[in-house]
């Protein structure tokens, strides 16, 4: 064997290893709440494209196979995300923000199916002032800044798309 070929197997595992390794690129089985349902992430090289996880949604809680459905996701959309009670991936794409027109939450329901929110959207008439934390509680949607808002994440759902299950 030559030192190209050996070259490249040598390239080939460290960047399997390092993938291996990295945080993000573990399955992690998460459940909904209600244990309904469940997910789990693993890194899927795309020739061209940086980084995108394949996302498995699974009935019950604990990830049984076979999966239900699949979403590939590009690794900022499926790093800070939740299942809701009835199966709907709910990503967080930025946890902090004052802008209110920038898109801060996806939802997913099959593996062309989703949507995009911003805090505009999310609030209605009634905006957040000042800088807005968004997390998890349970099996809601949490925004923080001057006030709290806690919203169920199948409102969410029907908040953003009108498109039908």
């Amino acid at each position: 064997m030559g030192t190209a070929p050996r070259a490249t197997i040598t390239a080939l595992a460290a960047a399997a290893l390092v993938a291996a390794l990295a945080p993000g690129a573990r399955a992690a089985c998460r459940a909904s709440q209600n244990k309904a349902h469940s997910f789990d992430t693993r890194l899927t090289p795309v020739a061209g494209q940086v980084c995108r996880m394949t996302v498995d949604v699974f009935a019950g809680g604990s990830c049984g196979a076979p999966a239900k459905w699949q979403v590939m996701l590009p690794c900022d959309q499926a790093g800070n995300t939740a299942i809701s009670n009835n199966g709907r991936l709910m990503s967080i794409l930025l946890p902090r923000t004052k802008d209110q027109d920038l898109n801060v939450i996806r939802v997913t329901w099959g593996p062309a199916k989703f949507a995009l929110a911003n805090l505009r959207k999310l609030t209605g008439g009634s905006p957040l002032r000042g800088e807005v934390r968004i997390d998890f509680d349970g099996d809601n949607l949490r925004l923080r800044a001057d006030r709290t808002v806690v919203m169920p994440f199948e409102t969410v759902r029907k908040t953003m798309s009108i498109v039908s299950d």
